[in-house]
């Protein structure tokens, strides 16, 4: 039997026999990319949920002596909690950045609004 008739899909090769070869550059990512912006609250909250779960699942594998499964349940806790570590921390930093921007415009904006004092009794 070939792969086709199993239903898994081939391979196309391009056309100078390589994929590789023909495949478009990618272009790396810029820095003020909004793609590269901080991430959504919802996706910090499943990262959270998914820690907890994992932990839990962790530890009935480990007490029901499964190692494999317990190792590989602790590698899924350790990146969720990375993932939350790194962004939260991403997301801190924006939200201070966020907060000390609109203090500086307010500032202004009230600076400009405040008209200077005359002394009106001379």
């Amino acid at each position: 039997m070939m792969a086709d008739d199993l239903g898994f899909p081939r391979r196309k090769r391009g056309e100078h026999g390589r994929a590789g070869k023909s495949a478009p550059a990618r272009l790396p990512k810029r820095a003020d990319d909004p793609s590269r912006g901080v991430v959504a609250q919802e996706a910090l909250d499943v990262a959270h949920y998914i820690t907890d779960m994992t932990a839990q699942l962790e530890a009935m594998a480990v007490a029901a002596r499964l190692d494999l499964l317990a190792y590989f349940l602790g590698m899924a806790k350790a990146e969720s909690e990375l993932f939350v570590r790194t962004n939260a921390v991403a997301e801190a930093e924006h939200e201070a950045n966020a907060e000390a921007e609109a203090e500086e415009s307010y500032a202004a904006e009230s600076a400009i609004r405040q008209p200077h004092a005359s002394n009106s009794f001379d």
